[in-house]
């Protein structure tokens, strides 16, 4: 095994372990000495710094991993982007994201670009930005909760003000969207696209499932609240587990459903 493959199965160990963040810094302290070629460890401890708000160590680490980076033997340039966006040299943070994301993909990568663009005070290109990271996917509306260290470390009260209400608009479309058709545009996000084609559809025994008509989905929707209350309450069989699970994958449930 190569040591960048044990490096991310010690990193893995490090948030599995942890009894709480300051002993996942621990750990994650060790793999990053133990593997200094590699710079994810150093990403999780900025991370983890920022939920405990330890914004000093936070930005040193950061600073670390852009001292270190021509030592390593990959960069990540998302995770090098965010480093100088926290290390306020901004136009390096707009050219080091953007550039990722015309080759990569990280599922947070273009809000860290409207992110930087506020930094630098440009709210008509953060908006854009924005609205264009949100379009890709309709979960995001209702990710804000998990952006929340970056977003509190990043930004002054009105800077956090102007991206609480870009991220309602899209909330408060998407919550009050009637159930059947949030599920209908979930489907067409997931199955109606040309990235079908993805790596996740490379299998060709991968089937994809059939759309469910508007009195379909309400059958199923009773069964699946039916069952939820009974994992709720650990009365649900093994058997109700399993069709609990296929249902909400099936259904967008977690989305549609809440």
């Amino acid at each position: 095994m190569d040591r960048e493959r044990k490096c991310q199965e010690a990193t893995s160990n490090a948030w599995e372990k942890a009894t709480d963040t300051q002993d996942r810094i621990n750990r994650l302290e060790k793999v990053a000495l133990k593997y200094p070629e590699c710079m994810s460890p150093l990403a999780d401890i900025a991370y983890s710094y920022l939920e405990i708000d330890d914004m000093d160590n936070a930005i040193k680490t950061y600073q670390k991993m852009i001292d270190l980076k021509d030592t390593f033997e990959f960069v990540w340039d998302n995770d090098l982007g965010k480093a100088y966006l926290f290390t306020n040299d901004i136009d390096n943070a707009i050219e080091t994201l953007e550039a990722f994301n015309a080759h990569g993909y990280d599922y947070g990568n273009g809000l860290f670009i409207a992110f930087a663009y506020l930094k630098k005070g440009d709210r008509n290109k953060c908006e854009e930005q924005f609205d264009k990271w949100m379009s890709e996917d309709i979960e995001k509306s209702f990710d804000q909760y998990n952006y929340k260290e970056y977003i509190k470390a990043l930004f002054n009260p009105a800077e956090s003000e102007f991206i609480e209400k870009l991220w309602k608009k899209y909330y408060e479309k998407y919550s009050n969207m009637e159930p059947y058709k949030l599920y209908c545009e979930l489907y067409k996000q997931h199955f109606g696209r040309s990235k079908i084609h993805d790596e996740e559809f490379d299998d060709e025994d991968i089937e994809i499932p059939a759309k469910l008509s508007r009195a379909k989905f309400e059958a199923l929707k009773a069964e699946y609240l039916y069952l939820d209350r009974r994992t709720i309450f650990g009365d649900a069989t093994e058997a109700e587990y399993d069709r609990w699970f296929e249902l909400k994958d099936m259904l967008f449930a977690d989305i549609v459903i809440g």
